[in-house]
């Protein structure tokens, strides 16, 4: 038996179009219109449409509810001629099916048709009847569709508006974050709770509001190992590395842009330079190659082929992290909040430097979350809200850090241990581990969440160690072996 083709490509096509058309005026007439006309949102925008559409027309149930009339009216088709009796039967489908997309009832018609008892006539009406039935079941096979996706297309409206709302909340904290709308674009899957969104805002709203958290967050990210210098390492590439020649063509300026260079600093940077008090804030622009600078035209370059086998890590750039994070029971309240606004903030300046982070949330037990390009937002934000406030337990927390620096891709890393650093001490043999990798140029920093010292801890555990006093919001950077 032959089936019937009732969809259109085309006809798909053109809803799909429609649809998608109906869903940007609704966008352009909603509260968040603005985000249409920032080009990175729009772009964002126009690839989940693409890839909705796509799904939406691949989704479709191929089911749909006149699969028994579709039969029924396929081995009609397949007959020529059929005697009363048989013309009874399909009458009776065939009223089936018009009740069920809400025709007009012409049974009356029909049957007086059929009491001609005709042979001509019955034949007759017999193939009028296959047509309409064919082209009433095409057009409600059509309109089942669209009001299909336009179901989908809803719900897909409904997901974009939610999401935008929340990227409203989140953009907002932007500048406290040092990240920019992309970020929470690129790194996020779509699925943010507003419990998620709400969880954002506290921590970063920490953030917003302390300039010395701030302070402490960057110091971290860009702190280098005081004991062992950090070594210079092959960096491993699939490719011939290539080292840059360049000829400095410097002809005008056409534009402002970040950059390391304090020869082409604007003057508003380098006045941070003569206070004493901003003068550190310079340092760290300059060491994460935030500095406004002017954009100079004409620079050219050209390249030479170097063996890849002499390419080295730059001196003093930044590597990957792995963060131990406690939220033992000692931490509940305030600190763990300090301490999460803290990792927030290191896990977006990872994703936006692409730098490897491995975070480890410890009390008694441990669970871990490993940043890479296929992490999202979502994700991070999630880890973050996990607490275990039992007792705490850095030692299964230290070794399975040591551990992820015997890992290729953590080679180097900086390990940071965020903590009320009410704890033991640690065996002489991880203590070894660890001098061991800080010989081999990784490097470890303590930041503890209250108003004490670090004397009951290892002497010479940490490069650098912090103290952030939550009482009166300051940063206290002690001495090692102090």
């Amino acid at each position: 038996m032959q089936k019937l083709n009732l969809r259109s490509p085309l006809q798909t096509q053109q809803s799909l179009e429609r649809l998608t058309d109906q869903l940007y005026d609704e966008l352009r007439q909603s509260t968040l219109k603005h985000w249409l006309n920032d080009h990175k949102t729009a772009q964002w925008l126009d690839e989940k449409v693409q890839e909705w559409a796509y799904q939406a027309k691949n989704n479709l149930d191929e089911q749909h509810p006149y699969q028994e009339a579709q039969q029924h009216l396929e081995y009609w088709l397949q007959l020529e001629q059929v005697n009363a009796a048989q013309f009874q039967q399909i009458l009776e489908q065939y009223q089936s099916f018009t009740q069920q997309i809400g025709l007009p009832d012409l049974s009356d018609f029909w049957q007086y048709q059929l009491q001609q008892a005709k042979h001509s006539v019955i034949q007759l009406q017999f193939q009028l009847m296959k047509e309409k039935w064919q082209r009433k079941l095409t057009e409600a096979v059509a309109h089942w569709e669209f009001e299909q996706l336009a179901l989908l297309r809803d719900t897909f409206l409904e997901e974009i508006k939610d999401f935008l709302a929340s990227l409203q909340k989140m953009s907002r904290y932007k500048d406290s974050l040092g990240a920019d709308t992309g970020i929470f674009l690129d790194y996020s899957s779509g699925k943010l709770t507003q419990q998620d969104v709400q969880q954002f805002e506290q921590w970063s709203y920490y953030l917003e509001q302390d300039a010395e958290l701030i302070r402490l967050c960057r110091m971290i990210g860009s702190a280098q190992p005081s004991r062992y210098p950090r070594k210079n390492f092959a960096a491993k590439y699939d490719f011939q590395a290539q080292e840059q020649m360049r000829q400095q063509a410097h002809e005008e300026i056409t534009g402002i842009s970040l950059g390391q260079d304090p020869n082409l600093a604007l003057p508003n940077e380098l006045a941070l330079l003569s206070d004493p008090d901003l003068q550190i804030l310079f340092d760290l622009k300059y060491l994460e190659s935030n500095l406004m600078s002017f954009h100079m035209q004409g620079q050219q370059s050209g390249r030479v082929i170097e063996d890849s086998r002499h390419a080295k890590k730059k001196l003093g750039q930044k590597g990957p992290m792995v963060v131990c994070l406690d939220t033992s029971g000692s931490m509940h309240g305030q600190p763990e909040l300090i301490s999460k606004a803290i990792c927030l903030y290191l896990g977006i300046q990872a994703m936006r430097e692409k730098r490897p982070m491995y975070l480890i949330n410890f009390s008694t037990n441990l669970t871990a979350l490993s940043l890479n390009t296929n992490t999202a937002l979502d994700g991070l934000i999630h880890f973050l809200s996990q607490s275990f406030h039992g007792g705490t337990d850095i030692i299964p927390a230290m070794q399975h850090a040591v551990e992820m620096l015997e890992q290729p891709e953590f080679q180097n890393a900086d390990v940071a241990v965020i903590s009320d650093f009410i704890m033991g001490q640690l065996s002489p043999e991880l203590m070894e581990k660890i001098d061991l990798q800080k010989q081999q140029g990784a490097g470890f920093y303590g930041v503890a969440i209250g108003s004490f010292r670090f004397d009951h801890l290892d002497k010479g555990l940490f490069d650098h160690q912090w103290i952030y006093q939550s009482s009166t919001g300051k940063v206290i950077e002690l001495q090692p072996n102090a």
